[in-house]
């Protein structure tokens, strides 16, 4: 064996023992944090379910935003979180901007949509019937506005003639109107901008379903249509009865009887009353339609397109009655008297 090869390797082999002992430890270390990172860094057991809308600003650091996502419920260890975010080198490059993220997301998961920047639209969904302050204080529960200000900006919101009416007595001009469905923007629009694109969508639906022009052909009101259909949405709770209900309300009106629905009265009180009493009936109010015959002053929520429909075309019948059965389906009647037997029957 060369004498200068083999004092190289007894000079040498020590260091290359240490390095490869030291290049052990590193990867049982870098193994050990990841396992602890992963561990750590899983929230399912921690976070709570649905979404959320996360608005990290600028200049906010890293544990700022660990920490808002712990308030959030969305990450249940903000140091960890934060160690994600440094071990891939991308503690500054969390975007700022706002975030709609899914509870159950991992630290990955999260650190890798803020660091790409995925900023999603915000959804909102107007439930049908609902009514302008029902909608403004769900905007307010989901993070999405100011009830208050949206209560204020619809009423006197009347952008399109058929909206717009001179009854002192209406609460909100903007009620009814607010086209019930689903809808996606982008995060800072004003409460007045929301009301708006549920409006103007409801403008949309008319056109593209031809409720417009039906209505405009028969020389109809478009308020008042909706007027009634908002009452036949909330007295319906299946769909196949709307027209049955319409021609009942209809009916009605057209021999001078009280349209006498339950849900003008919760209008009224304001909250859902699962048993409307004699006295409830006698409450002094232009919208109580047991009291005052022919239409409330204005719609008393925002009726689908199913029951503006409904409206349009009403089944034709002999019912002047109906009453609830049990299973939300209704029991339609001629005279009054089988109309208490039917109350009776249902018990």
């Amino acid at each position: 064996m060369d004498i200068e090869k083999l004092k190289e390797f007894v000079r040498t082999k020590p260091v290359q023992a240490g390095v490869g002992a030291l290049a052990l430890v590193l990867v049982a270390g870098v193994i050990a944090f990841t396992v602890y990172l992963n561990g750590q860094g899983s929230n399912k057991d921690f976070a709570v379910n649905g979404s959320r809308l996360i608005v990290v600003k600028e200049g906010m650091t890293t544990a700022d935003i660990a920490a808002l996502l712990h308030e959030k419920k969305l990450v249940k260890n903000p140091d960890a979180f934060r160690m994600e975010a440094r071990w891939k080198g991308l503690a500054t490059k969390l975007q700022a901007g706002a975030y709609q993220l899914e509870g159950g997301m991992s630290n990955a998961q999260i650190v890798d949509t803020m660091v790409k920047g995925r900023i999603k639209q915000v959804r909102f969904t107007v439930p049908e019937g609902f009514t302008v302050v029902k909608t403004a204080k769900k905007l307010e529960a989901e993070g999405l506005g100011s009830a208050d200000k949206f209560i204020a900006a619809a009423k006197n919101y009347a952008p399109y003639a058929y909206m717009q009416t001179d009854d002192a007595n209406v609460v909100f001009k903007a009620e009814g109107f607010i086209y019930p469905a689903t809808y996606d923007f982008p995060v800072g629009l004003s409460e007045e901008q929301l009301l708006k694109l549920m409006v103007d969508q409801f403008d949309k639906e008319m056109q593209a379903s031809g409720v417009s022009k039906t209505v405009a052909e028969r020389n109809l009101k478009l308020r008042d249509v909706v007027n009634m259909a908002a009452m036949v949405e909330l007295e319906a709770v299946f769909a196949e009865e709307q027209p049955r209900i319409a021609g009942v309300f209809l009916k009605r009106v057209s021999i001078g009887m009280p349209i006498q629905s339950d849900t003008t009265i919760q209008y009224i009180l304001g909250a859902q009353k699962e048993i409307i009493t004699f006295a409830d009936t006698e409450i002094k109010n232009p919208y109580n339609t047991y009291q005052n015959a022919g239409l409330p002053p204005g719609p008393i929520g925002s009726p689908s397109l199913g029951a503006i429909k409904a409206v349009l075309e009403p089944e034709q019948t002999d019912y002047l009655y109906f009453v609830a059965e049990k299973d939300g389906h209704h029991r339609f009647t001629k005279t009054y008297g089988e109309h208490l037997q039917a109350i009776k029957d249902i018990g």
